[in-house]
């Protein structure tokens, strides 16, 4: 059952990415979903032009400051967020292409961390459905 949940989940993030890469860049040089969310045509994505779910990172996106998102701004949001997915799934932190015990036990000691909200050392029924993510609930969690 696990590994059924963790495979959709992963699968489902893959799906999630790939569609914002299409946003950023359709792979031909041409804006792809970019021109349609780009309004007015200023080569930045402003909050107002934004989907609900980008919108909600507009200000980790926007790197300049300028208070829209441009497609490169957009594609190094993306690639930085890849990145830290992967890491967070690999726990080899020497990089010497096996993971150990202890690298094993301090990887699932720091999920189990990020879960524990309240710092008791347990994880409440709450704390389990939230799974540590800041608003991401699972599928038919009630909040």
């Amino acid at each position: 059952m696990k590994k059924k949940i963790v495979f959709g989940a992963m699968a489902a993030a893959g799906a999630a990415l790939m569609a914002a890469g299409a946003y950023a860049d359709d792979g031909k040089g041409r804006g792809g979903h970019w021109d349609k969310m780009d309004a007015n045509g200023d080569g930045e994505i402003t909050a107002d032009e934004m989907s609900g779910r980008f919108s909600e990172h507009l200000d980790e996106m926007d790197t300049d400051g300028s208070g829209g998102v441009s497609k490169e701004e957009m594609k190094a949001f993306h690639q930085a967020r890849r990145e830290a997915r992967k890491e967070a799934r690999n726990p080899d932190k020497n990089d010497d292409g096996v993971v150990d015990r202890t690298e094993f036990i301090n990887a699932a000691q720091e999920r189990f961390d990020k879960m524990d909200k309240d710092g008791d050392g347990v994880l409440s029924e709450d704390e389990r459905k939230r799974r540590g993510r800041r608003g991401h609930h699972r599928r038919g969690d009630k909040e």
